[in-house]
C-alpha cells in the first residue's frame, strides 16, 4: 500500500512539473513568433520600396499579387539573372510582404477592438443586472 501511494505521489508530482514546462514552453513560443513578427515587419519595411495594392474587398492583400512576386524571385533565380533583376525581384517580395504583414496587423487591432467592446458591453450588462438586483420586488 505505502508503495502505491508513493507512485501515485510520484505520478502527481511529475504531471505538475510536465504541466508547468508545457505552459512554460507555450509562453516561450508565442513570445518567438510575436518577436520574430516585429523583427520580419522592420525588416521588410527597411527594404520596402512603396506600398502593394491592397484589394478593395475585404481589404486584404490580393493573394495574386503575392503569388506573382514568389513567381519572378523563382524565374529570375532559376535564370540565373542579373544582379539587378534579382535586386528588383527581392524587393517586389519584400513589398509584397509587407503588405501582408501590415493586414495581418491591421486585423489584428480589430480584433483588439472588437474585443474591447465586448468588454464594455459586459461591464454595462452587470451595472444592469446589479441595478435590477437592488430594486425591491414588487407583488
Amino acid at each position: 500500500m505505502g508503495i502505491s501511494f508513493s507512485s501515485s505521489l510520484f505520478g502527481l508530482a511529475g504531471s505538475l512539473i510536465l504541466g508547468f514546462l508545457d505552459l512554460q514552453s507555450s509562453q516561450a513560443q508565442n513570445r518567438f513568433y510575436t518577436d520574430l513578427e516585429d523583427w520580419l515587419a522592420t525588416t521588410v519595411r527597411e527594404y520596402g520600396r512603396g506600398e502593394v495594392a491592397i484589394a478593395a474587398s475585404g481589404g486584404g492583400v490580393a493573394s495574386g499579387e503575392l503569388q506573382a512576386a514568389v513567381e519572378r524571385l523563382r524565374s529570375v533565380l532559376e535564370e540565373g539573372g542579373a544582379s539587378r533583376g534579382t535586386t528588383a525581384a527581392m524587393a517586389s517580395l519584400a513589398e509584397a510582404i509587407q503588405a501582408l504583414v501590415s493586414h495581418m496587423r491591421t486585423e489584428q487591432q480589430m480584433i483588439r477592438e472588437w474585443a474591447d467592446g465586448q468588454g464594455e458591453q459586459n461591464r454595462e450588462i452587470r451595472r444592469l443586472l446589479e441595478r435590477i438586483a437592488r430594486q425591491p420586488e414588487k407583488s
